[in-house]
């Protein structure tokens, strides 16, 4: 397109968990290689979420989780090889992910911007035959990470700590930092108090700063990168996210006018977004990606207005393949789309979180 002096003119950046994936494969690994690992990578992800977006804590950055549980697993003996293998053998791809994005790749520059593990997104990007130089994640070796026998004894001492922290599901706004409650305040405590205070002066800790840079805030400056390089205004892209981590990226394009996707996504990832999708098929992805493609934000609320059956079949869309190809997915009942707004946050929030909870394996 360049050579022959066409200007590209819209692009796709989605994350992977929950849009591509079914699977959380740090919390699988973390359930893997540590034992009690499914619990802890659960204590490490709510005390994330709580420092992050409910006490506002500056250091902060949505998607540490993908970093804290890092001395856990090298505790727990893992290496890159058996990480890229176990990741090659448990990734669960959600319905028809592979071709979707392919799809979509076909039409506009594609992109994954991703907090997950590149022994993950190899794996994926090799299964999705989609190309590796399009996906940005946290590169990093497992196998360089310099961990003593003694610390390695001292991290596995916390980890049988910091699981018996108590979890609740009491959400907290994004705008205020309103008293944790009991529970939360006690995790946020033992957290800092076993975990970050005791490890701060271990070797490992000056590594993963240096070497885990993609989460919340970086997947947003990816963005404004990918933008400059590409020519391609804010207002021109379409972001996928699903996660807390997504939500600064979703809000960045959002609020300039660009399509902000949450795909069935958490409290924070619907917050940041003007358009939210429940459902377990990421087709209508697709379809909503292509509207904007063809006639931007406005085009896709008009297409939202009229989310019917019956309208949609005879609805001026810019594929009529991939229009007639959803529907005849869907007979008898849509895909949940919602424009986000004041008035719906809260109850799409809650339809969004139930029904994420039962398609994650």
């Amino acid at each position: 397109m360049a050579e022959l002096g066409f200007a590209e003119e819209t692009q796709f950046i989605c994350s992977d968990h929950v849009f591509l994936t079914r699977s959380n494969h740090v919390r699988d690994l973390c359930a893997r290689y540590v034992k009690n690992g499914g619990r802890l990578y659960d204590v490490l992800s709510r005390y994330d979420s709580l420092t992050i977006y409910a006490l506002g804590r500056e250091s902060a950055n949505a998607g540490s989780v993908n970093r804290l549980v890092i001395p856990f697993l090298k505790a727990g003996g893992i290496t890159d090889e058996a990480a890229y293998n176990f990741c090659s053998t448990t990734s669960v791809l959600m319905p028809d992910a592979d071709r979707v994005l392919r799809y979509i790749a076909s039409q506009m520059p594609a992109f994954i911007s991703s907090e997950s593990y590149e022994h993950h997104l190899m794996s994926l990007g090799e299964s999705m035959d989609f190309p590796l130089s399009n996906i940005s994640c946290n590169l990093f070796s497992f196998d360089s990470i310099k961990l003593s026998r003694p610390d390695a004894k001292a991290i596995r001492g916390i980890a049988s700590t910091i699981i018996n922290a108590r979890l609740t599901d009491e959400m907290y706004s994004v705008t205020q930092s309103p008293y944790l409650n009991k529970f939360d305040s006690k995790l946020v405590d033992m957290v800092d108090d076993e975990y970050i205070k005791k490890t701060a002066k271990m070797e490992f800790n000056d590594q993963l700063r240096k070497d885990i840079r993609i989460a919340g805030n970086e997947k947003a400056y990816a963005i404004l990168e990918l933008c400059r390089k590409k020519e391609i205004e804010m207002g021109a892209t379409i972001v996928v996210g699903s996660d807390e981590s997504d939500y600064p990226a979703l809000d960045l394009v959002r609020d300039s006018d660009g399509l902000a996707l949450a795909f069935n996504g958490t409290e924070y990832a619907v917050r940041g977004s003007n358009v939210a999708i429940i459902d377990e098929n990421p087709i209508t992805v697709a379809v909503l990606s292509m509207e904007f493609y063809n006639g931007g934000i406005e085009s896709v609320y008009n297409m939202i207005d009229h989310w019917t059956i019956e309208e949609l079949r005879d609805h001026p869309c810019a594929d009529r393949n991939l229009m007639n190809m959803f529907l005849a997915q869907f007979p008898e009942r849509l895909p949940e789309v919602y424009k986000v707004d004041d008035d719906n946050l809260k109850d799409v929030t809650v339809k969004s979180a139930a029904f994420r909870k039962r398609i994650l394996v």
